[in-house]
């Protein structure tokens, strides 16, 4: 039953990544016991038109109901507005993800603000990644510029009715709470990967704090081994019914499966 939030396919230009073929990544999941998992497509990081990537995928996926696809888009390529469009209608893509630090602007701009009105205004959640890759061994051409949960929090808020699923994320009660113990961001949701063994307690605390609602079950795969996640969901120390939710309930209804 469990769903998995976070997974890509595509070749990775920076260094070799074992099962990024759809083929291997869907192996790889159904034998670690995922019963589906949301996919994006690597390539959409690198192409001038990143709409080329979700052909790519929406291609590949085609015939794998175990996918569920997401496209990635940049709202400073001209003629997004029409991608988005064919994404979420011809494509029949899940979500969407955005990813300023590969696209070259920021989250308080404009455009960020367009792009995730649009994806409201068509019932889709925009996925943003904090990191796509560990940042601190990168190749001197990719990136190394790591999103806050901050400025991801006031790009929600700008939007009413956004929904914002936050991948590779550490995140911390102190970095979401008020003084007075309020949620400061409705339209967040967070994935757990990166929520390290050490923090098991932390899920369990966030469940108490913001709702298990707002956590989902993700591997980062390929990037990252499955196995960590699986045991960080197990010593969760969450009760068995908001389990039940990060597993996989609440990914289903974000993305209408």
């Amino acid at each position: 039953m469990i769903f998995d939030i976070n997974t890509s396919t595509g070749h990775w230009p920076f260094r070799r990544v074992p099962n990024e073929k759809i083929s291997e990544l869907e192996r790889l999941l159904k034998g670690k016991g995922i019963g589906g998992a949301a996919v994006v497509n690597t390539h959409g990081l690198f192409y001038k038109n990143c709409h080329d990537a979700n052909l790519e995928l929406s291609g590949a996926i085609s015939d794998r109901p175990f996918f569920a696809g997401v496209a990635t888009l940049n709202p400073l390529y001209p003629a997004w507005e029409r991608d988005l469009q064919d994404c979420a209608g011809k494509l029949g893509m899940k979500g969407l993800r955005i990813v300023p630090q590969y696209h070259n602007y920021q989250l308080s701009s404009p455009c960020a603000r367009e792009i995730l009105a649009a994806a409201v205004s068509l019932s889709l959640p925009v996925f943003i990644p904090v990191r796509v890759v560990d940042v601190r061994q990168r190749h001197w051409l990719d990136t190394g510029s790591v999103l806050g949960i901050k400025e991801i929090g006031e790009l929600s808020l700008s939007v009413p009715g956004s929904r914002i699923i936050v991948t590779e994320c550490p995140v911390y009660s102190y970095q979401v709470l008020s003084k007075n113990n309020e949620f400061l961001y409705p339209g967040l949701y967070f994935e757990i990967s990166r929520m390290g063994s050490a923090y098991g307690q932390e899920i369990a605390r966030l469940a108490g704090q913001i709702g298990a609602e707002r956590l989902l079950f993700g591997s980062g795969s390929p990037f990252k081994e499955v196995t960590p996640a699986l045991l960080k969901l197990k010593s969760a120390g969450c009760t068995d019914q908001d389990k039940e939710k990060i597993s996989h309930g609440n990914s289903r209804v974000l993305l209408g499966l």
